[in-house]
């Protein structure tokens, strides 16, 4: 044989061994994502990216986290890279991993920028609803090759969703206003997990429609809106309940009738398993307004 062709195909055979040693994934950006077969190395830059990769069983593979993972607990021994907005690139490309797991909805485009033009690889997730959830699971499952676990861990979270699903759907409406934060007053639509949240419970969020994932309210508006319900974040920060917040609104329906609840902004607000936690505790308050909600109507002058 002549060696030229050897040359060639000892080439194809490497160009193929190569192409076998990797493991692509689409991201939640429709990218493909390509990573060495044997994921050593992961940082996570947001919790909820954190909570999904130990969700698809890879925990033991993370080398980083932000500043604001704090579950699971086995986090707490994993190095900080920073926090939002200030994220160290120069950590990151030091530690030299074979994957970062970034928020498309929430992390610095700047920092991932910076990170991409350093040739590291970039895994984008954005999960904005239950079945996006346990679709990212698996998909980081696959691309740390941890599938096995992913996959199970996928399949319960979504049985226990439909659960709930199947369980509050069909109960009477309730309209709720979620309060995600006070100054300004801001809320969320249902292009949103939180929205999804309140949905699943049979809630009927009043800024479902709005065109901008949280949208800035005015008062003017939240009156004519009249709620049945207001929820909270338990993360604000001014130091106030949320009956002292809202004690001076006694216009609205869900001041008068003190139904005014909290969630931990934790659990709700970040798109991992966790987040059926916040769920169930929502759905229960709301159950709890159409109990009495008739008991006080009949008491009304």
């Amino acid at each position: 044989m002549p060696a030229i062709w050897l040359a060639v195909l000892v080439f194809s055979g490497y160009t193929t061994l190569l192409q076998a040693s990797e493991i692509c994934v689409a991201d939640d950006l429709a990218r493909k994502v390509c990573v060495p077969e044997l994921v050593k190395k992961i940082i996570s830059l947001s919790p909820g990216s954190t909570e999904l990769i130990y969700a698809a069983g890879a925990g033991k593979q993370l080398v980083a986290v932000d500043d604001h993972s704090d579950y699971p607990p086995a986090v707490a021994k994993i190095p900080r890279i920073g926090g939002f907005p200030n994220i160290s690139v120069e950590a990151i490309a030091a530690m030299k991993p074979d994957v970062v797991v970034a928020w498309a909805g929430g992390n610095s485009p700047k920092v991932t920028s910076k990170l991409e033009s350093l040739g590291i690889t970039v895994f984008y997730i954005d999960p904005l609803s239950f079945p996006d959830i346990a679709s990212v699971i698996r998909r980081l499952g696959k691309l740390f090759g941890t599938s096995a676990v992913a996959d199970k861990e996928a399949k319960k979270f979504l049985a226990r969703y439909q659960a709930i699903k199947k369980h509050y759907q069909v109960k009477k409406p309730v309209t709720v206003f979620y309060e995600i934060w006070d100054k300004p007053l801001m809320s969320i639509s249902n292009d949103q997990i939180i929205g999804q949240v309140i949905a699943l419970c049979g809630g009927q969020n009043i800024y479902a429609d709005s065109k901008v994932r949280v949208p800035q309210v005015t008062m003017e508006s939240l009156l004519s809106k009249n709620p049945e319900v207001i929820v909270s974040s338990n993360n604000l920060k001014d130091g106030k309940t949320i009956e002292a917040r809202w004690s001076q609104w006694s216009d609205l329906r869900a001041v008068a009738q003190h139904y005014l609840f909290t969630v931990e902004a934790n659990l709700i607000s970040r798109p991992s398993p966790r987040v059926l936690d916040a769920a169930e505790s929502l759905c229960q308050q709301l159950e709890s307004v159409r109990k009495e909600s008739p008991a006080k109507a009949s008491k009304a002058p």
